[in-house]
């Protein structure tokens, strides 16, 4: 049994979030991207793991972390040739897809099944977002600058050795991370979701840890790290 709850993937319709339109013209068309797959290599036939990443303050740390070095070998991009996405391939078993910041979470619907095709050929999926802690509905908030929440497909018990709290109801999780959780369920593929509920807009030392035990956790390499003058990182410097 899937140890996630209800409906995860993001609304399609803009009509959930702008107020201001209902104040447009009835029947003006909304515009909806359109996404297009680009290998810059031969496309592999299995991936063996596939970590994606969604949300801003996780890019630069899981880019100099994990895929410090590493070839951009696809992308996704719209009609209009702004990426969405980004693949590196860190080794031979492991790739690593970025969310792109700007991306309008919106559209992750569209996104993922345009994507389908790589991720029915990933054996094992880790998708990693974040949240403020605010955000976090729960009596029992932990006293800790961050913690992790996780959520797995009915076959994804074993995609990672780390085993952290479910995320509790009413809790919700979206956008891309969650397409593809959904996707995965539906195609009975193993996966894994990891919230990262944070206190602050900011990755420092401490609320980094989390990530670095999952990170660990999860057998990748892990490079130095440092992150002064960096946006999301404001108290000095992490070393790994």
């Amino acid at each position: 049994m899937a140890s996630f709850f209800g409906e995860v993937v993001f609304p399609v319709s803009r009509a959930f979030w702008d107020d201001e339109e209902e104040s447009e013209p009835t029947g003006q068309p909304i515009y909806q991207p359109e996404f297009f797959v680009r290998w810059l290599k031969e496309k592999p036939t299995r991936i063996n793991k596939l970590i994606v990443i969604e949300g801003e303050i996780l890019i630069d740390f899981s880019k100099e972390s994990l895929g410090k070095n590493s070839k951009e070998v696809c992308f996704v991009e719209d009609d209009k040739q702004k990426k969405a996405c980004t693949i590196y391939q860190i080794n031979d078993e492991v790739y690593l897809c970025i969310v792109s910041e700007h991306f309008d979470v919106k559209f992750s619907s569209k996104l993922v099944d345009k994507m389908t095709d790589i991720l029915s050929s990933v054996e094992n999926t880790i998708c990693i977002t974040y949240r403020h802690i605010s955000q976090f509905k729960n009596k029992n908030i932990p006293a800790v600058p961050s913690f992790l929440r996780m959520l797995v497909t009915e076959s994804g018990n074993n995609v990672c050795k780390l085993k952290e709290p479910f995320l509790e109801q009413p809790n919700i999780v979206y956008g891309v991370t969650a397409g593809v959780l959904s996707y995965a369920e539906f195609m009975e593929l193993p996966a894994v979701l990891y919230v990262l509920y944070i206190d602050s807009f900011a990755l420092d030392s401490a609320s980094a840890e989390p990530l670095i035990k999952l990170f660990v956790a999860l057998n990748c390499t892990l490079h130095d790290v440092s992150f002064a003058g960096k946006d999301f990182f404001n108290k000095g410097n992490l070393y790994m």
